[in-house]
């Protein structure tokens, strides 16, 4: 019998399907906040669970991938220099733009405030350096005020803060050479764990919001980290995974969300890795369009926000669907004229500051 091939058996090259998976993660999460605009913020998993998993579930597949894409770029490159500008040239560009244009020329039409007011309030002109700043919980005089999600403006870039720490644990890694030591590794990752069931499972501090996200948000990458660093082990057997996500939906159901994802994580990466390897042919097709996931991502709630003010209260399927097609020709220009470009300047750049940091440079570690 012909043995099942192994991460390591796909995971060179570019001709993957991870565009399109990150488009469909990135989709799901719009449909899932369609919800959350709609229903307001009482989406809990005691209230509405079949929603509420669905979207986090999500959420912890982006940062599975992170996991494993951002450490596969430090094994490649293994400089910081890169690798830091590889992620800033990432997020920030995109994230720069959407941070200006709600506040200064989305705010203006929808605020409740006169235009004077608007201008003159202090928190609109903090919007935009707390944003790229990460710190995205502003919010803006006046804008979506009595919508059931009364006054957020952004609710998908509060994610984007713990993304910067995680890959900014991984350059730490790196650094110091625990990805070139097996043992070390292995005792770093056991250590991870070990604080996530001690956290999870042992404290009440999953009570309090940040440590839960930095929890759940945690774990699925420390999966990631472990499916690109074990990869060789990590067969990719569809039906494995939902096998492994039934079970984890069942536990979820009968014990809860924070011990349901002890499976639900690493199933739904191992079905992730399927389809973004296993599938070939015409869906390949797709990455000559481009990766519209991260402007979908960044722009869709501030236009589900105005379509649910403009046009009232509809369900929540009817506000995804009028406003996909603004918000995926936003998510197209956004990647050819802003987050692209971005990314092809990358060499320039690193070529102009690697003098300036060449402390910063390492070996790449034999293997």
């Amino acid at each position: 019998m012909k043995a099942r091939k192994t991460l390591q058996d796909y995971i060179e090259g570019r001709n993957n399907n991870f565009n399109l998976l990150r488009m469909i993660g990135a989709l799901t999460i719009m449909f899932a906040h369609a919800m959350f605009i709609t229903i307001g913020d009482d989406i809990t998993f005691e209230t509405y669970p079949v929603k509420y998993t669905l979207g986090i579930t999500t959420l912890n597949l982006f940062f599975v991938l992170s996991g494993m894409l951002v450490t596969a770029s430090w094994f490649k490159h293994e400089d910081v220099l890169i690798y830091v500008l590889s992620r800033v040239m990432r997020i920030v560009p995109g994230l720069m733009v959407v941070a200006f244009v709600v506040p200064f020329l989305i705010g203006p039409f929808v605020t409740s405030y006169s235009i004077s007011d608007y201008f003159s309030s202090p928190s609109l002109w903090l919007y935009w350096p707390f944003t790229v700043l990460l710190n995205p919980d502003m919010t803006l005089p006046g804008v979506f005020e009595g919508l059931p999600n009364d006054g957020v403006v952004n609710a998908p870039l509060w994610t984007l803060r713990y993304e910067a720490f995680l890959y900014a644990l991984v350059v730490i890694a790196g650094v110091i050479g625990i990805f070139k030591n097996a043992s070390l590794l292995k005792m770093a990752l056991m250590s991870c764990f070990a604080v996530y069931v001690f956290v999870s499972f042992l404290t009440p501090l999953r009570e309090i919001a940040a440590i839960d996200h930095l929890m759940h948000f945690g774990y699925a990458f420390m999966v990631g980290v472990c499916f690109h660093v074990y990869q060789r082990y990590v067969r990719l057997s569809l039906f494995a995974g939902l096998v492994g996500l039934g079970i984890a939906l069942l536990v979820v159901w009968q014990f809860g969300i924070v011990v349901g994802e002890l499976l639900l994580i690493p199933s739904a990466a191992l079905i992730g890795c399927w389809i973004a390897y296993v599938p070939g042919g015409f869906v390949r097709g797709y990455n000559l369009l481009g990766d519209y996931s991260y402007g979908l991502y960044i722009w869709h709630y501030p236009i589900e926000q105005v379509v649910r003010l403009k046009l009232g209260d509809m369900p929540a399927y009817e506000l995804f669907l009028i406003s996909l097609p603004v918000v995926l020709a936003v998510s197209i220009v956004s990647w050819h004229f802003i987050e692209r470009p971005a990314l092809k300047s990358i060499s320039a750049f690193y070529d102009l500051l690697s003098s300036k940091f060449k402390g910063l440079s390492f070996e790449r570690a034999s293997k």
